[in-house]
């Protein structure tokens, strides 16, 4: 099957542009100047901003950076109609890179496009649809709404229940971290409808007033850095920042110590203390003095975007900590001891779902070895996302709403525009495409084996420094 006919870039009208090193496009990462990085061309949006039909906020995400893989996956669907625009807003070429590259050719990634685009049109299904993604929400909220109940001393019986206290405290735990996965992801990657104030105001609602975290935070670390430069060592936010001075070891290119023999035992253990964490580097986020989350630039923030951080987050710890408190009594040392369980919960919820799709034996780490390139990825950008993400329990619909579709985790990082209740529909159409292009697409049978397979990966890295060599059947 031939691909569709591509737009093609006017390369006349790039003719006699001035080129510039990517440092200079960094300093233009603000609304009143806001240029991005496309295929080596800056592009000046400002005048755009507020005509983006995908919202001022996520193009602002990408201000002064390298967009050009979030440029295709936020518009895989609707290619032609965006980069017929691009051309009258170039104002550069770029001469390098801040982090590695990738290769231009987008062979399979093209055709993932295509049978996407033909499968939508077929089905009429609309590739953003709110509906379900809204019923579960409110489903969840219900339950949110119980276990605090229980949490707090509130449901008839469990005033005087320690036991049931208890029990509420660790339901809210999971029920805490599952609109995260289901309703602020799909917000995040503006999957949650056509609307990007539908997105904002939900994805901030759940990630910031439910959670207490922040939503901004979580663009600059998952969209930004994750999605783009998956596994990459240097790049992608999610792996250690440095070659040492971290408890995980997880490439090569690290420094090896002793203590790392031990890290499949006390990470997993660890990873109770993600909402801490995560919470802690909010705060690094809106006011440290470092300009640099990690291998990712924090760009600077207005004196309104301060002001509604410290309101929101009061009103976070108003509803989460001073009202069960100072109305409904409860002592601070019992109230705390819950908060703590509840988080930790939600913690290892979290953790375990994102671990185990891409610390693994199965996944690849593109920039991890000193015998592989640094700077430019060997494999296109739409192999390299199939090659570091790992699937499981495609068989289990009860399993892919536990885990908020993450079990479809090669599909997210494909097509994260794309609202999560379509993967199980879609996934083996891009099965079909990679296995038309011999690329080995990650799965295993169960959540339960993907973790194995993560505690492997931790067991021997840490034992010996090198990677488990993993083989099917």
């Amino acid at each position: 099957m031939g691909l569709r006919p591509r737009f093609q870039v006017d390369e006349s009208k790039l003719n006699g542009l001035k080129e510039v090193s990517w440092k200079e496009v960094a300093k233009h990462n603000t609304k009143e100047s806001c240029w991005v990085i496309i295929d080596d061309v800056a592009y000046d949006m400002t005048t755009y901003v507020d005509r983006h039909p995908g919202g001022s906020e996520l193009l602002l995400t990408f201000a002064g950076r390298e967009a050009t893989h979030a440029f295709n996956a936020y518009h895989a669907l609707s290619e032609q109609i965006a980069r017929a625009r691009l051309s009258e807003f170039a104002v550069a070429k770029v001469i390098d890179s801040e982090h590695a590259k990738y290769p231009k050719k987008s062979v399979v990634y093209d055709a993932m496009k295509d049978r996407l685009t033909e499968y939508f049109e077929k089905t009429k299904k609309d590739p953003k649809d709110w509906r379900y993604g809204f019923g579960h929400f409110m489903i969840m909220m219900a339950i949110a709404a119980f276990s605090l109940s229980l949490n707090w001393g509130v449901m008839p019986g469990s005033e005087d229940s320690w036991q049931l206290q208890l029990l509420g405290a660790i339901l809210f735990g999971w029920i805490q971290a599952l609109p995260l996965l289901h309703l602020m992801h799909d917000c995040s990657h503006g999957a949650f409808s056509h609307k990007p104030w539908a997105w904002d105001y939900f994805g901030k609602f759940t990630m910031d007033l439910y959670a207490g975290a922040s939503m901004t935070a979580w663009h600059l670390q998952h969209v930004v850095g994750h999605h783009v430069w998956t596994n990459g060592f240097g790049a992608d936010p999610d792996l250690p920042p440095a070659k040492q001075g971290d408890p995980r070891y997880l490439v090569k290119l690290q420094e090896h110590s002793s203590m790392y023999q031990y890290q499949h035992i006390y990470l997993p253990i660890a990873y109770s203390s993600l909402g801490l964490k995560v919470r802690i580097s909010d705060l690094t986020h809106a006011w440290g003095p470092s300009p640099m989350a990690g291998p990712m630039r924090i760009r600077k923030h207005t004196a309104e975007w301060k002001a509604k951080w410290i309101l929101i987050k009061t009103m976070w710890v108003m509803w989460r900590i001073v009202f069960p408190i100072v109305v409904l009594g409860m002592s601070l040392q019992w109230y705390f001891t819950l908060f703590i369980v509840s988080d930790m919960i939600t913690g290892w919820y979290l953790a375990f779902n994102f671990q185990v799709s891409h610390i693994s034996t199965l996944a690849d780490y593109p920039f991890g070895a000193a015998d592989r390139k640094q700077d430019v990825c060997e494999d296109e950008w739409a192999v390299s996302q199939i090659k570091t993400s790992v699937d499981y329990s495609h068989d289990s619909p009860m399993m892919t709403w536990m885990c908020g579709a993450l079990n479809y985790q090669t599909v997210h990082h494909l097509f994260p525009g794309i609202s999560q209740y379509h993967y199980p529909a879609i996934a083996p159409v891009l099965q079909e495409v990679a296995k038309e292009h011999g690329i080995k697409w990650n799965y295993l049978p169960s959540f339960a084996s993907a973790f194995g397979e993560h505690v492997n990966y931790l067991k021997i890295m840490g034992q010996r420094g090198e990677a488990a060599e993993f083989h099917m059947g």
